[in-house]
């Protein structure tokens, strides 16, 4: 294989991803995991394409991508499908290259796990990626790209590079020579490299493949966990951890721009990302920076003028739908070709997500829809927040979704069997390959009158 058999370093304690006693159960979660990290290595072996229906359709979208997808290369032709049982998506079929023998030119290109994932998704190769070039590459040079995986090469480095763990993933056409690149005043911008075949059979699509607003690629769990929420026309919408915006403009596109869309993000220059998105999108959304463990207003002095302005902090039973897609981990992403995240840094997410959750049910309104989310694979992060979540709120069930699709949630904390196949997991084990995602839905229960 040509991937790594598990991202993390060798003394990692993959325990960390079970937080499990149980030996028996420890064993066979242990078995499941040896699947995934293999997994989760490897690019998923097609890219969904979610269109917004709010400024086009779907065969034009269709058209533009097939069009685009001709001017790269005639046989990425016919590989382009239709998903009958979601109208906003189209399905980018990557190539079988199993068996291949890829040329490997002799100048090479050095970059990071970082960009090389992103290569592997399609993606062409942007100046500040590169890390080495070898002197001599010239403009047009046919060249081999290959990831450093134990961040040992040093920006600007200029032979072959021999100094730790490079891995092949990609041919490509250098479009801007080595003195455009490096030097202490240079801040270059632009393609630096072309990809013209990767590893993962993913044609080089890049990020300009259709007009702005038209569509975006997005993760195939990450539509699905948009469509469990549901949301219906002039109902009052949370996104409590919106940017950068490409769920919140998928929730937008199915409301038709009806109803009230409120978007909260914590950190400044991603809710400017998150506006942006949803300028683009021509999506009707109130965007606020406010830290979500901390937009809950407990007064009970208000009016109705107080709760029609809608600004945070919000009053409690204000919404009718939550998304949480909580900070995680993000151990789902794919491919992973290194990952350094410590331990500590792992196990600093469940307090964070319980604190969102907990003003997450104060804001929903009795007979309202929770939708929890994570990109991530950890059982604490998942099915352990769950587990926490029936305990500590009476208020909540989990909701059987008109939309399941991902397989049911691991074993290893006191969830039953009914309620494990309540959850989504998206693994190695689903028809439409993806990336590492859970999906809980809850209702909260109506009040029951003295």
């Amino acid at each position: 294989m040509p991937y790594p058999n598990s991202p993390f370093p060798e003394d990692f304690d993959e325990g960390i991803l079970f937080h499990l006693k149980n030996d028996d159960e420890m064993t066979l979660i242990q078995n499941d995991m040896k699947k995934v990290l293999k997994w989760i290595c490897l690019a998923p072996n097609l890219t969904t394409i979610r269109i917004n229906t709010l400024k086009t359709s779907r065969d034009a979208v269709y058209k533009k991508v097939e069009a685009h997808l001709k001017t790269i290369n005639s046989k990425y032709s016919g590989i382009l499908q239709y998903l009958e049982s979601f109208p906003q998506v189209i399905l980018l079929l990557h190539q079988d290259i199993e068996g291949k023998i890829f040329e490997k030119y002799e100048k090479e290109i050095i970059v990071d796990a970082d960009c090389g994932a992103a290569v592997l998704r399609g993606a062409h190769i942007y100046a500040p990626g590169i890390l080495g070039m070898m002197i001599g590459s010239c403009v047009n040079d046919n060249v081999s790209i290959y990831v450093d995986l134990d961040k040992k090469c040093k920006k600007g480095f200029s032979k072959v590079f021999t100094d730790g763990t490079k891995i092949f993933i990609a041919n490509g056409i250098i479009k801007m020579a080595r003195h455009d690149l490096f030097g202490k005043e240079k801040l270059p911008k632009g393609i630096a490299v072309e990809i013209t075949e990767t590893l993962s059979g993913c044609p080089p699509i890049g990020d300009n493949f259709l007009p702005a607003g038209w569509g975006l690629l997005q993760n195939f769990p990450s539509i699905v966990c948009v469509n469990v929420l549901n949301p219906q026309k002039h109902e009052i919408i949370l996104d409590m951890c919106a940017a950068p915006g490409n769920k919140t403009t998928y929730i937008a596109a199915l409301m038709e721009n009806t109803g009230s869309i409120i978007a909260i993000d914590k950190t400044p220059n991603k809710v400017q990302q998150l506006i942006k998105t949803c300028e683009e999108f021509g999506a009707n959304v109130k965007v606020y920076q406010a830290d979500s463990t901390k937009i809950l207003n407990n007064s009970q002095n208000h009016s109705v003028q107080d709760r029609l302005d809608m600004a945070p902090p919000f009053f409690e039973k204000s919404f009718d739908r939550i998304l949480l897609d909580a900070p995680c981990s993000a151990l789902g992403r794919r491919p992973q070709l290194s990952n350094r995240t410590s331990v500590k840094v792992i196990r600093s997410y469940v307090p964070l997500q319980r604190r969102l959750f907990e003003t997450a049910v104060s804001l929903l309104k009795p007979g309202g829809t929770l939708v929890y989310s994570t990109c991530t694979i950890t059982l604490a992060e998942n099915e352990g927040i769950v587990a926490w979540a029936l305990r500590t709120f009476n208020c909540l069930k989990l909701a059987k979704s008109h939309i399941n699709i991902g397989g049911p949630g691991w074993k290893g904390t006191s969830l039953n069997e009914e309620e494990r196949l309540l959850l989504q997991r998206f693994g190695p084990n689903q028809e439409l390959d993806s990336v590492g995602f859970f999906i809980a839905c809850f209702v909260k229960q109506l009040e029951q009158l003295n």
